[in-house]
């Protein structure tokens, strides 16, 4: 998937929760990987590079 591609469907989620502020975002840190997630973990997440 191309990088606008991945950030157009960021924004669509975003809006479609309506638009929440940045408090709403939580990071998840493990040794193989690290997410952002929005309300929880297990909610709309995105992987990011390590």
């Amino acid at each position: 998937m191309r990088l606008w591609d991945q950030a157009e469907d960021a924004l669509d989620v975003w809006q479609k929760t309506g638009s929440p502020d940045q408090t709403a975002f939580g990071m998840t840190v493990t040794e193989r990987d690290q997410a952002v997630c929005l309300g929880y973990p297990a909610g709309p997440h995105w992987r990011l590079p390590t």
